[in-house]
């Protein structure tokens, strides 16, 4: 069935149709898909191009071999547009989904040299870090770090609890509004913490985001680091072009 077209390999071009047939919900989460003998046969290719085609599928999490029964497709990844700023509440609870979180970590501390030439403060100046376990239909799908110099929000632990805004806090307590962002994206392997509040397996391949944040006159207010599972979380960006 399938031809070799400007050099794209056939397991290429079957692990792409495989793509296209879950990015468009004809084949969902749970579904069990053809052994690699029926695959062969249906698309005229070897078993070899067969297997291929399914262990990439698998190491890009699109699909989950279990022992003595076959290979499914895997839980829905979740969209996050990692370029708009505080985009998982609002992308989530668009697709009917109910996003969460849970403070796991928040104090006071010295910035570092690193964190005082990131946010434009002295070594040693205050700053409060919070750390959240972010969910979305109660599955951990990310751990956030955020860290911002004191100043900026004395007194915000008065405001913050579970399930509450952080920039929502920030905007409305504070007047400070968050509107840009620039950002690194890795990845990178759970450690054994992470692994546990992230519910994976240890050096499970995850995504690490790490950038600032900064308010309308583009003063940095934020540093952060996202840390989400790769097998659940896809993120992607929206661009308008210039032309």
């Amino acid at each position: 069935m399938y031809k070799e077209a400007e050099g794209v390999p056939y397991y290429q071009q079957l692990k792409e149709m495989f793509i296209e047939q879950i990015e468009n919900e004809r084949l969902k989460a749970g579904d069990k898909i053809p052994s690699e003998r029926d695959i062969a046969i249906k698309y005229n290719v070897s078993r070899m191009t067969a297997r291929h085609a399914i262990t990439h599928l698998e190491r890009e999490g699109y699909v989950e071999r279990r022992v003595g029964m076959g290979t499914f497709i895997s839980k829905k990844k979740f969209r996050w547009n990692f370029i708009e700023v505080n985009s998982l509440t609002k992308s989530m609870q668009e697709k009917g989904l109910k996003p969460s979180t849970k403070i796991l970590f928040m104090e006071q501390e010295e910035a570092s040299a690193f964190l005082a030439e990131t946010l434009d403060i002295p070594v040693g100046e205050k700053v409060i870090s919070i750390r959240r376990l972010r969910l979305v239909d109660n599955v951990p799908i990310a751990i956030e770090l955020s860290q911002i110099p004191y100043k900026y929000c004395e007194g915000i632990e008065e405001f913050m609890d579970d399930d509450i805004s952080l920039y929502s806090v920030l905007a409305k307590q504070f007047g400070v509004k968050l509107v840009k962002q620039r950002q690194r994206m890795r990845i990178a392997l759970s450690s054994s913490s992470e692994s546990k509040l992230l519910k994976v397996q240890d050096n499970s391949p995850c995504l690490l985001i790490r950038g600032t944040t900064s308010d309308e006159e583009e003063k940095v207010i934020e540093y952060s680091q996202t840390f989400a599972r790769g097998d659940l979380v896809e993120f992607y960006s929206e661009t308008i072009s210039s032309n």
